[in-house]
């Protein structure tokens, strides 16, 4: 589902055309499910110290393998969406251990949720099939709210790093040059963590916001997530990717009725009304 606004979007030509929003959603599918296939291949060591019975750990890991299969087939894909949001956050409450950042399940989970409200694009089995999608979707009354809540989760890490940042601007270049970056670009850091945000978070020009995130996303966990042979860093990789796909989701289906974008659209309307008169005179 596009968000309306799509109408008046400069990436409108983008947004409308299958044969491209096709394999972007699809390579968003893939980026929001490596962090899925991260826990399935750790299962046991997750739950190494939680005795857990070994049979429920491979039932665990079925079904997150079952879940990944339909979000990279995009069958089945809103379900799934909200069904990998709850597995989430039932591990961040119980396990918090085993997921380093835990600001970064919410971010995650507020990407699930615009998964959710988009559907999984032109290129799945849920198109080819012609799988209908459920009336809650258009209902704007649960939507705008739960989207809201989703540019809530998906922007609140990085306000908080962000601003984490800027008060201790000289222990980051530190931790940069450690990692063989340049210490200055954490200007340019600060600035994406703090005004991109804030377009999101509002719903104001949010598929600028979306794009950037996304893509600071991806080169900051290539920067700093890249020792494999760690498998905190993996799944850090991951969560990040993860984060990426979310907002690549947002990107295609814009902010939701609760936003600045939702309400300059249906104030348009009415200013050209307030004119007509004086233009006709």
């Amino acid at each position: 589902m596009k968000d309306d606004n799509s109408r008046h979007d400069l990436f409108a030509p983008i947004l409308n055309n299958d044969a491209l929003m096709g394999p972007f959603l699809l390579i968003a599918r893939v980026f929001m499910s490596g962090i899925f296939v991260f826990y399935m291949l750790h299962v046991f060591d997750i739950f190494r110290e939680e005795h857990v019975p070994s049979v429920l750990l491979y039932l665990a890991q079925a079904a997150i393998f079952a879940g990944v299969v339909l979000l990279v087939l995009g069958y089945k894909t809103r379900f799934t969406a909200i069904l990998m949001a709850v597995y989430l956050n039932v591990l961040m409450i119980f396990l918090p251990h085993v997921l380093g950042i835990l600001f970064k399940v919410p971010a995650v989970t507020g990407g699930l949720f615009f998964m959710f409200a988009s559907g999984a694009g032109p290129l799945s089995l849920d198109r080819y099939l012609g799988t209908s999608k459920p009336r809650i979707v258009d209902n704007k009354a649960f939507m705008g709210p739960l989207l809201l809540v989703g540019r809530i989760l998906a922007t609140f890490v990085f306000l908080y790093m962000g601003l984490h940042k800027i008060q201790y601007s000289s222990f980051t270049q530190a931790y940069m040059s450690l990692h063989h970056v340049p210490p200055n670009l954490v200007y340019l850091a600060m600035f994406t963590q703090t005004v991109f945000p804030i377009l999101v978070l509002l719903g104001y020009n949010t598929r600028y916001g979306a794009l950037g995130l996304a893509g600071f996303c991806m080169i900051a966990s290539s920067l700093f997530h890249n020792q494999f042979s760690i498998p905190f860093e993996v799944g850090q990789f991951g969560l990040d990717w993860a984060i990426a796909g979310g907002f690549l989701f947002m990107f295609a289906h814009g902010p939701g009725p609760l936003s600045v974008e939702e309400w300059q659209r249906r104030a348009k309307p009415t200013v050209a009304r307030s004119e007509a008169p004086s233009m006709g005179a």
